[in-house]
């Protein structure tokens, strides 16, 4: 008999969970990082409307000194933390004394605003990908799950030195001069079994992205292959963190 009232009461417990996920859907994960689009201090909270980089608008609530801050039209990074708001249940009366616990925003912290060129950039070490995230901070994970190509570089004045590869292929190194978004120089592969793919004066494209194109290529060696014309085009790639890999300084 006590099996029988323990298979009932889970099968209760089930029937009631399935219900509970009907009525309330799952809610996507609050944006570390968008775009502001308004701010408005109501009755429960400062609600913040945010455009992330993948197009989608959502509206959060954030503590109201956030409504007080000059942050419309800018790029923010969010800072959440659970805490209490009036109950959605009082209706705006602020004595019901009735409350809901919510993720809150109570830090909001203006991004820099990144140079639109590559050949504008201070001196330094950067990797540029394909991809969007919604993460201030693109991980490997991240990376291998969304594919496409990144090309990790160090820059000094308009000197370029980096590798562009395909996450999940091959890779080349590139040294030349940075004109706006788009590096010209030469470019060496060193891969098992790399072969020329254009010897002429007619550009070809390295792998399907279509970012890099290179043409007068010799065979140096079984595993090298010299490009002496390359053409990189960055203008629809998407600056990241850096990641923990280095640059190289010489192809």
């Amino acid at each position: 008999m006590p099996n029988m009232q323990n298979r009932i009461l889970a099968s209760s417990i089930m029937a009631f969970s399935a219900v509970l996920f009907l009525v309330e859907p799952a809610r996507s994960a609050q944006p570390a990082v968008g775009t502001v689009q308004s701010l408005v201090a109501g009755d429960r909270a400062c609600y913040v409307e945010i455009l992330t980089a993948d197009g989608r608008r959502t509206t959060e609530l954030a503590s109201f000194d956030i409504c007080e801050q000059k942050l419309v039209g800018k790029r923010v990074q969010f800072t959440y933390k659970s805490g209490k708001v009036l109950a959605a249940s009082c209706e705006g009366d602020v004595d019901c004394g009735k409350s809901d616990t919510v993720m809150l925003i109570i830090e909001a912290k203006v991004l820099a605003e990144r140079p639109r060129r590559i050949q504008d950039l201070p001196d330094g070490n950067y990797r540029y990908w394909n991809g969007r995230s919604n993460q201030p901070i693109v991980s490997n994970d991240e990376l291998l799950e969304q594919g496409g190509v990144t090309f990790t570089f160090r820059k000094r004045g308009s000197n370029i030195t980096g590798v562009f590869g395909y996450i999940d292929g091959e890779a080349i190194c590139v040294k030349g001069e940075v004109n706006g978004n788009t590096v010209t120089g030469t470019s060496v592969q060193n891969l098992s079994g790399a072969t020329v793919i254009s010897q002429g004066k007619t550009f070809k494209n390295f792998g399907p992205s279509g970012f890099m194109q290179v043409r007068r290529g010799r065979q140096l060696s079984r595993t090298i292959v010299l490009y002496s014309s390359t053409l990189l085009n960055l203008n629809d790639m998407n600056w990241i963190n850096a990641g923990s890999r280095v640059p190289p300084r010489n192809c």
